[in-house]
């Protein structure tokens, strides 16, 4: 059994003082978030996406100094959100805390599961999409993949969520989707960005968002909060393929 927790859209600045929604202030929330994740013995933690609001240095070290403070001993990983700046992000994390050192064919293997880190991010906008030899690259990652069973990570929502952050969707995500339902060893994608907590099983594949570490939306056609915490997703990934998850909120 592997465990995974994942943690998606921090938004931390530069400025630790701001709390621009809810009056959530992003710094202190992550903070309690990761104190929660720390009690629990994880094998791998999954950050997918938006750590800074700002794409400022400051924010990613502020990251880095809450995981320190934390305690978490294991592994993470981080992939890139609509937020993220790229080339920072390569400036103060290690190679293997970023999506890039498992990017190409071989992906990030744990026991008999595959984990495939996509980036979805797109210049300075807001939506998404994955790049046509990416697409390319996936498929022939699954094709070949020796574990017998994978999961997908991203930032960007590839299902329609109904509410107005459609509007910032993964643009060709509709091309992923079909694809995937070719693969039945694909048994779970897992995804930040809506700032929402949700589960959906098309076919073999269960598409599930992750809460924000900070303030969450709601799921109506126009902008507007939702009072639910801050929160994180918790995964248990069995030998037989089977994917058990929660949602854990902390207050």
């Amino acid at each position: 059994m592997l465990t995974i927790a994942q943690i998606s859209d921090c938004h931390l600045f530069a400025d630790t003082n701001l709390s621009p929604y809810a009056q959530i202030n992003p710094y202190h929330s992550l903070s309690r978030v990761l104190l929660d994740v720390a009690l629990h013995k994880l094998d791998l933690l999954l950050v997918t996406g938006d750590l800074s609001g700002d794409g400022s240095a400051l924010s990613y070290h502020y990251f880095k100094q809450l995981m320190q403070d934390s305690g978490i001993s294991c592994p993470y990983v981080i992939l890139p959100g609509n937020h993220d700046d790229l080339d920072i992000l390569q400036q103060q994390f290690d190679a293997e805390n970023l999506w890039l050192a498992y990017g190409d064919e071989s992906g990030l293997s744990l026991a008999n599961w595959q984990i495939h880190l996509l980036n979805t991010k797109v210049n300075s906008s807001s939506g998404g999409a994955l790049p046509s030899q990416d697409l390319q690259q996936l498929e022939r990652a699954l094709h070949n993949s020796p574990a017998n069973w994978q999961l997908i990570a991203a930032h960007h929502h590839p299902l329609p969520c109904n509410a107005w952050m459609d509007k910032h969707s993964w643009h060709n995500a509709s091309e992923l989707v079909t694809m995937l339902a070719r693969y039945p060893s694909v048994k779970g994608l897992v995804h930040g960005h809506i700032h929402h907590a949700s589960q959906q099983l098309m076919g073999e594949c269960c598409y599930m968002s992750c809460p924000s570490t900070c303030w969450q939306w709601a799921m109506q056609a126009q902008f507007a909060l939702c009072e639910q915490p801050p929160g994180y997703r918790l995964l248990e990934l069995a030998q037989s393929g089977q994917i058990s998850s929660q949602i854990i909120r902390v207050e």
